[in-house]
């Protein structure tokens, strides 16, 4: 997810549209809506104090099941 999100891309915006099938900033959109409509997509600790999932690789999850069914 870093080789996407970070302040400089190790990867171009036309690979990102490849995989994700949508522009960067619509994701982006989609992650922050997401975060503000629920505090399941909200980038937390658990109860260790472990860091879980991110929203963004919650939001990719959410995507492969309704895309793929997996």
């Amino acid at each position: 997810m870093q080789d996407y999100f970070d302040e400089v891309p190790t990867y171009p915006p036309r690979l990102f549209r490849r995989r994700y099938r949508m522009r960067r900033s619509l994701f982006v959109k989609i992650v922050t809506d997401c975060e503000a409509a629920s505090h399941y997509f909200k980038h937390r600790r658990s109860a260790a104090g472990i860091m879980w999932f991110s929203a963004y690789q919650k939001i990719w999850a959410a995507m492969r099941v309704l895309a793929y069914g997996v």
